[in-house]
């Protein structure tokens, strides 16, 4: 199982985890951060996209 980080979104914030998939479960290894909220939706999920490109490379 290859370990990557990954956004997930609820009613909340939204989230930067670290897990492991094995095809059909994502298995949570740690949180990472909770992204701060922008000006609008889109700068959230922009600032959120640009962590994970960061820390996937």
């Amino acid at each position: 199982m290859k370990t990557k980080f990954v956004k997930t979104t609820d009613r909340k914030g939204t989230y930067i985890i670290e897990g492991s998939s094995d095809g059909r479960f994502f298995n949570i290894k740690r949180f990472i951060c909770q992204v701060q909220k922008q000006e609008t939706e889109k700068e959230t999920q922009e600032l959120a996209d640009f962590i994970l490109s960061k820390l996937n490379s």
